[in-house]
């Protein structure tokens, strides 16, 4: 055998296992997670020690407004400023970039 023939054998078995490996992964990932049963929930909550329940309970806010307020806005954060000064600047290079092309085709 050459090794041109090798090296295509081997290439057609990759693209064999690669398409196998696809058609079967997904009726095996599509089984829904198991749900936990009551007594599940039960058992967990009865192996907490009573004072770390009770410190539990103790330190949990009573209301919703006694919560903190909630996380910043994307765009008013760093990276959301960075990412709209980016967007601005592509958009613009872009605008720009259609007056000033150096390709003239006659398609234009």
């Amino acid at each position: 055998m050459s090794l041109q023939s090798q090296l295509a054998r081997l290439l057609v078995g990759a693209l064999a296992l690669v398409v196998a490996l696809t058609l079967a992964a997904p009726p095996v990932l599509a089984a829904p997670p198991p749900q936990p049963t009551t007594t599940d929930a039960a058992a967990r909550a009865a192996a907490v020690p009573g004072p770390v329940l009770a410190q539990a309970t103790a330190t949990a806010p009573t209301s919703p407004s006694a919560q903190a307020p909630g996380p910043k806005p994307f765009l008013k954060t760093t990276k959301g400023a960075l990412a709209l000064a980016l967007f601005a600047g592509a958009v613009g290079y872009t605008a720009y970039s259609f007056g000033h092309d150096r390709v003239h085709s006659p398609a234009r």
